[in-house]
């Protein structure tokens, strides 16, 4: 491997894991489970290899870096996509409830849990605590859909939680890592400089916010007329890609994330999801480039720690699932009938994009925020819950048919 160029380990790396990629995604469907525990497993296998072999070089990670950010910000842009403002609006009476409950006793149960029963530091236990707030309406989405139910009144419900789910996920997200720098400063002045930053970063997100409502409400209406009109199909779908990828930059630069621009960008073209959708070129961006961030966290797993981090993982994996269990079962019994609560909450217990996204952008920052044995740890719960919970949760819309 010492004769290969750079480029050309890339380009092998691409061309293999994109093909293992694809398989795994056949098989996983087939069998019942979400892609992503595939893409989790092959950047396992890939590290595994590569601290055997020694593959991967310095310059070799840093493209497949940039590949784990491509598929981050397609992954969050489809999210934002799959979002509708207004009809949140209107359902934000009766999901909020059921949205603060979970969000709440989650996030108290991960940092509990986190401080005092596995005495971890101030920092690590908040982001923990930040990272199980969120679920994964990904992986549950389709468990509705198969059993027919929905859009009956908890498959809406649901739904509609979840999405609340995530973006209240990158908000707390955006707060956290507004706030860390102080936090590992240390400032003798804590208060003041957390309440400095935390009103900066308010002041610049709400400037964000209305540039992707502008956004949204005067110029994406005649974007899609001009592009309609100058390009063809293909054409216009790559040119609203590339102004959502511009979004995404902005955000970066105003000291968020690119997870944020992106979710932010796919609200920006949500009034138009289907006009994206209907193309297929806009799926085979998608599945070319999203693996690419699950095979990046694989890659991060550290081979020689993944046992130790199985016990981390257990107890974790114990508070993801206790914490929506119980906070939204509760809040969610005042608004149905105890087996759609069930149901509501058992849907809640996944944890994979936006739990991982916090956890990934923590672990970049250093062991500090989150160290390699955590890092692992949280990927064992965002397999665990990703794998367990469509099983039971089909079996429970099964028996309430």
């Amino acid at each position: 491997m010492d004769g290969l160029s750079t480029t050309t380990l890339l380009i092998l790396f691409i061309g293999l894991s994109t093909s293992a990629a694809m398989l795994l995604r056949a098989g996983c469907e087939r069998i019942g489970i979400p892609p992503l525990v595939g893409f989790l497993l092959l950047g396992v296998g890939i590290s595994t290899l590569d601290a055997s072999a020694g593959i991967i070089n310095v310059e070799t990670e840093a493209g497949i870096e940039l590949l784990a950010q491509l598929g981050l910000v397609a992954l969050l842009f489809r999210v934002g996509l799959g979002l509708d403002p207004r009809r949140l609006l209107a359902k934000l009476p009766s999901a909020s409830v059921i949205w603060l409950g979970n969000i709440t006793i989650a996030g108290l149960t991960g940092y509990a849990v986190s401080q005092w029963v596995l005495g971890l530091e101030l920092i690590p236990s908040l982001v923990i605590a930040v990272a199980l707030t969120a679920t994964s309406i990904g992986v549950i989405i389709p468990v509705w859909e198969e059993a027919g139910v929905l859009n009956n009144d908890a498959g809406t419900l649901t739904v509609d939680v979840a999405e609340l789910d995530d973006i209240s996920g990158i908000v707390l997200m955006v707060l956290l890592f507004a706030v860390l720098p102080v936090l590992q400063s240390g400032d003798g002045a804590f208060w003041l400089s957390m309440g400095a930053a935390a009103g900066e970063l308010a002041l610049l997100f709400i400037v964000f916010i209305i540039f992707c409502w502008l956004f949204a409400r005067y110029l994406t209406p005649r974007l899609y007329r001009f592009l309609h009109r100058w390009e063809r199909t293909p054409e216009h779908l790559l040119t609203v890609i590339a102004l959502g990828a511009v979004i995404a930059g902005i955000a970066e630069v105003l000291g968020f994330s690119l997870a944020v621009g992106a979710l932010f960008a796919g609200i920006v073209f949500s009034a138009y999801p289907e006009q994206v959708r209907s193309n297929d070129a806009y799926g085979l961006l998608y599945d070319f480039f999203t693996p690419y961030f699950f095979v990046a966290i694989g890659l991060h797993l550290d081979p020689t720690l993944i046992l130790p981090a199985l016990g981390v993982g257990l107890v974790l994996l114990i508070a993801a699932v206790a914490g929506k269990l119980i906070g939204t079962y509760l809040p969610a019994r005042l608004m149905t009938d105890r087996d759609s609560a069930w149901l509501i909450a058992v849907s809640m217990v996944p944890r994979a994009e936006i739990a991982m996204v916090i956890v990934h952008q923590a672990y970049q920052l250093g062991p500090w925020a989150i160290d390699a044995e955590l890092y692992g740890a949280m990927a064992v719960v965002a397999l665990a819950t990703c794998l367990f919970t469509p099983l039971l949760l089909g079996r429970l819309l099964a028996r309430s048919a």
